[in-house]
């Protein structure tokens, strides 16, 4: 079949929702340097007539921006979109349509990333080649036959219609239909488990057919990995996701950003009628008025954004039906009993002690706006309490954290400018670690025994741990409530801001616009309410949106639950404060039937299901699949036949006798009873994972009972890696080059780029500054495996073997059937002094039923094992763990077939579908290589891997003296993705197994267009 009539599937990643040798020395860090305004001050996101509170003013990282990239630096053009979006009451449906073409005589594998708003659930995925068969399709030619009826290219044309319909499509089989005549034979995803879902995509991928994947890539952005991109065509994804909109008093407000650089741009917006609500739209145009809803139409309208606000909507529901009930879903804001009397303040409340200490993220996603934003909210938070916070202290985070100052300072206008000040010297980049800025706290530099901890952070941990519970469990012996602050700006990790202010006693407070930086401001002083129950009359499974514990005057809160909505509806909240309980009841002013209201209460409940997937999985998923909501649990797949969806276990389930049969909040409250002491306990995360692998597709573990035995015996902080500390010589913007700043400013920054300026920062200030410049492509990308192993190969090359560990965790958990990363983990933690958990990963490496392609990795992991155990001392392991390593020694030794030799090398490396061959060229001028694998000296190579990752071991016990030259092959690329980086990580063994043993490890970039590379060249002396 030509490769350009190959029909195209899309696969797009989601999670609401997966991825470079000296240590830095000590010394104070070099902050010299000041630029002034180097933040300016936070700004309103348009005019406000009449005093009208608005939002912050969008930078150009603005949702709906998408790239679709076939390697490291190439990206195919958007040709045009087509924005489509119903708003009823508080709640947004938004369908894309996204066009773009590839230009070239070759297929790729691409991933299409798409940034969507804060708390954002996408709904539908669909994938199409176009019936366009130009030649050569350029913006300009693709904008043109948009607005030309007459051009003949009528398919190129984004919009199926030119003028706003009353009866858009938004449900998926309608949203099929109404395209299927502009398609070749479009393909829709399905919600699938999400580790079903990845490895059914690999696995497609691998056989050439075409498939699609869509998974959480971090807050507010979604990756699609999509194959093939056929050559010289145009291609149609088209995304549907669900949001509320912002609440703004008693106004919600809803922006349906548009992205630069789109030739092409068409949007439709329909806004449900509601009595005694205005809308009123920016820019303004002319509406349809029909008796259910106004329709608005814009045409490439000018401007980053078209504003849609509903004045006067205060308290709405929603209520709606399908084949398992009715729901209802409603925001409101309680009337908290004496909420505005000052008596109700006191230092004795949480929320109200005299010292205050901010964490303030600096990383890559702070740059710049959400910086501003914290600033001014940091100097309101000091100047408007300044009778009742006597005193300050802030950590600044990134990959590393740091005091501003050593101790906790007066609460003056001198302290507060000087830290203002302080503010300005300092680089925004690097990913967001969480848990050692928490540890930062619990240190004991500074005395948190007063203190209220207030968190300017997008609270998206992507750096380190991710786990909600083992987060809080770190943060609880700091024993401080935790404040966070909802911007409004995409990308807010909401749920994790929720779990840590609930856990902590905490809250969390909208401060979306100039107008709520006072209110918020104070609102932490209130002495809070304990919720002890939410009920509404005739309604079941009544979930507030968040868990949350307490409620502080001004919240808002989302409630959802299973049942209709009767006139002059209430909700009920049963509070209680000290010896005080009251029940306050919430009239719902205005009352909406929507189809947007089942999966309003869909998205909530699996929220919550996916908190305890330890005890709540099989819910979770029906869940996920009942309501098409993706994320912890479940992914969004596409395959190409029913067959495909068969061959990987993936049948429909009757889910929704699931749903009619269960309530979430008896899953949850089972949940808390059987998870009470897990949760955030690591030891129980291993072991609930190690039960889930035994039945997972291309993993299979088969660990022994032995094994088993051994780790109920191992104690839970064995599994606890915290990793060392990074301590940074530079925080300023000096060593940064202006080219990379330019890309951190909107949030693309390159491989290339990076890489030549973490090589700077590496001679000139020492490898955690190094590694802080590499991390921002881990901020940028959290999704990306490949990214993540790489930059796993420097850290370990440098020494943070803690930091690698923890980035080839996050690939084993997005593609547990890859052993190299179990491998790599092992090797990690060994050299960390973790020795009790390097040995359960070689025995994980060792106990799984992997795929044939990966050779003869076996073989490799136990010699690495067998050297493990050799040194590693009784004192180092666990009391258990020194009788199972004995027997397993002996084990070892016996499979293995060898005692020593006088060389091992071995290579790995981080690309999948990637052939490298190893080579090893002997003194006498014979090269060992899968060709040739044995010589006439006793070196032997193993099995050839030809489709990724490795690896590949060359062994000579006998070797005879003279020069060894170690060489790699690039013998073949994934010919689907341009431009890709691949690494390979050597380690070369000298006297392997004798106490003169020496090692080499060392990381080389293959270049393209150069098949031989040179790793190391040995001399063997005797």
């Amino acid at each position: 079949m030509d490769c350009r009539t190959q029909r195209s599937r899309l696969l797009l990643p989601l999670a609401l929702l997966a991825l470079l040798s000296m240590q830095c020395s000590s010394g104070s860090p070099d902050t010299s340097m000041a630029y002034e305004s180097a933040y300016p001050a936070a700004e309103q996101d348009g005019a406000a007539a009449g005093g009208e509170s608005t939002t912050w003013k969008r930078s150009k990282i603005v949702p709906h921006t998408s790239r679709l990239k076939v390697g490291d630096e190439r990206t195919l053009d958007i040709l045009g979109m087509e924005t489509q979006v119903r708003i009823d009451g508080f709640r947004a449906r938004v369908l894309i349509d996204y066009y773009f073409h590839n230009p070239d005589d070759r297929q790729y594998e691409g991933t299409f990333k798409v940034r969507l708003p804060n708390e954002a659930s996408p709904y539908f995925l669909a994938f199409g080649q176009s019936k366009t068969e130009l030649e050569a399709v350029t913006p300009k030619k693709f904008k043109q036959a948009k607005l030309d009826d007459a051009n003949p290219a009528d398919e190129a044309k984004p919009a199926d219609h030119e003028k706003p319909t009353h009866k858009t499509a938004f449900e998926p089989n309608a949203i099929m239909a109404a395209r299927q005549a502009s398609w070749i034979e479009p393909k829709e995803a399905r919600i699938v488990p999400k580790e079903q879902a990845a490895y059914a995509y690999g696995e497609t991928v691998r056989r050439r057919v075409d498939p699609a994947l869509m998974e959480w890539a971090g807050p507010g952005m979604f990756s699609a990995r999509i194959f093939p991109i056929a050559p010289n065509k145009v291609h149609r994804v088209v995304i549907g996701y669900d949001a509320n909109l912002t609440a703004i008093g008693d106004d919600y407000e809803f922006t349906v950003p548009l992205p630069e650089g789109v030739p092409s741009t068409e949007v439709h917006v329909a806004v449900a009628s509601i009595d005694g609500v205005t809308t009123k739209v920016q820019p303004e145009v002319a509406a349809d008025e029909a008796s259910e809803a106004s329709y608005y139409s814009f045409s490439n309208p000018d401007g980053r954004q078209i504003r849609i606000r509903l004045e006067g909507a205060g308290a709405t529901a929603l209520t709606g039906s399908d084949q398992v009930g009715d729901y209802f879903a409603a925001q409101v804001t309680p009337q908290l009993p004496d909420a505005s009397d000052d008596g109700a303040k006191n230092e004795g409340a949480a929320g109200a002690k005299p010292d205050a200490v901010f964490l303030v993220d600096t990383s890559l996603t702070a740059n710049p706006d959400r910086f501003n934003v914290w600033r001014k909210l940091m100097r309101a938070i000091l100047e408007n309490n300044r009778g009742k916070v006597e005193r300050f202290g802030v950590v600044f985070f990134n990959v590393e954290s740091f005091w501003w100052r050593p101790e906790l300072v007066a609460n003056t206008s001198e302290n507060v400018d000087a830290l203002m000040e302080f503010t300005d010297t300092l680089a925004l980049e690097g990913a967001t670690d969480l848990g050692q800025a928490f540890d930062r706290l619990a240190s004991g530099q500074v005395d948190m025994s007063r203190a209220d901890v207030f968190l300017m952070s997008d609270a998206s941990a992507t750096w380190g741990t991710s786990d909600p519970y083992a987060l809080s469990g770190r943060l609880a012996k700091v024993g401080s409530s935790l404040f966070a602050y909802r911007t409004g700006m995409t990308g807010d990790d909401t749920s994790m801001m929720e779990h840590l202010a609930r856990e902590t006693g905490g809250a969390v407070f909208s401060v979306v616009g100039e107008s709520e930086v006072a209110a918020a401001s104070t609102a932490h002083t209130a002495k809070p309410w304990t919720i002890r129950n939410v009920s509404v009359d005739g309604a079941k499974d009544v979930l507030l949106a968040g868990r949350p514990k307490t409620i502080f005057p001004g919240q808002r809160l989302t409630v959802v639950g299973r049942g209709g909505l009767a006139g002059g509806a209430k909700v009920d909240l049963e509070l209680a404060r000290g010896e005080e309980v009251e029940t306050v009841g919430v009239p719902v002013e205005h009352v909406l039937s929507s189809s947007l209201t089942a999966r309003a209460y869909g998205q909530v409940a699996v929220g919550q299901l996916e908190e305890f997937l330890g005890s709540t999985r099989p819910f979770a998923e029906a869940y996920a699949r009942q309501y098409r909501v993706p994320g912890k649990s479940s992914s969004l797949l596409m395959l190409e036949s029913e067959e495909d969806y068969k061959a990987y276990g993936i049948e429909p389930k009757a889910d929704a006798a699931t749903v009619r049969g269960s309530t979430v909040r008896n899953q949850v409250v089972n949940a808390l009873d059987a998870l009470a002491s897990k949760l955030g306990d690591p030891k129980a995360a291993f072991t609930d994972w190690l039960s889930r692998a035994s039945q997972m597709q291309g993993v299979g573990l088969a660990p022994s009972k032995s094994f088993l035995s051994l780790l109920e015996e191992l104690p839970a902080e064995s599994f606890d890696v915290v990793a060392k500390p990074l301590t940074c010589r530079n925080r300023s913007w000096e060593p940064v080059s202006k080219e990379l700043r330019e890309e951190l400013g909107e949030q693309e920054p390159s491989y290339d780029t990076v890489v030549a300026d973490a090589k700077r920062r590496l001679e000139k200030y020492g490898s955690d500054d190094a590694l802080k410049a590499l991390s921002s492509l881990v901020e940028a990308n959290p999704a990306d495996g490949v990214l993540a192993r790489d930059i796993g190969y420097s850290a370990t090359e440098w020494g943070h073997h803690g930091q690698a560990y923890h980035l080839f965790r996050r690939v084993a958990d997005a593609r547990p059937w890859e052993p190299q990363t179990y491998h790599a983990m092992a090797l990690a933690l060994a050299k960390a002094e973790r020795a009790n958990l390097a040995l359960v990963y070689f025995e994980v490496a060792l106990s799984g039923k992997w795929h044939g392609r990966f050779g003869s990795f076996d073989e490799i992991v136990r010699l690495d094992y067998l050297r493990f155990l050799r040194k590693t001392s009784d004192e180092e392991l666990h009391e258990a763990a020194r009788t199972f390593a004995k027997t397993r020694r002996a084990k070892l030794a016996d499979e293995l077939g060898i005692d020593a030799a006088d060389m091992v090398v071995v290579i790995a490396w981080n690309t999948d579908r990637t052939d490298i061959d190893l080579h090893v060229t002997e003194p006498s001028g014979e090269v060992c290589y899968y060709g040739h694998p044995k010589t006439d000296s006793g070196g032997r190579l193993t099995r050839d891997v030809t489709q990724g990752y490795g690896p590949e071991m060359f062994v000579l016990e006998d070797a005879p003296r003279g020069d060894y030259r170690v060489r790699a092959k690039y013998y073949a690329t994934d010919r689907n993705r341009a431009g890709t980086r691949t690494k390979v990580q050597a380690t070369i063994y000298r006297n392997w197994g004798k106490p003169t043993e020496k090692v080499i490890r060392k990381t080389v970039t293959l270049e393209d267009g150069k098949e031989m590379h040179d790793i190391m060249n040995v001399d063997v002396k005797k």
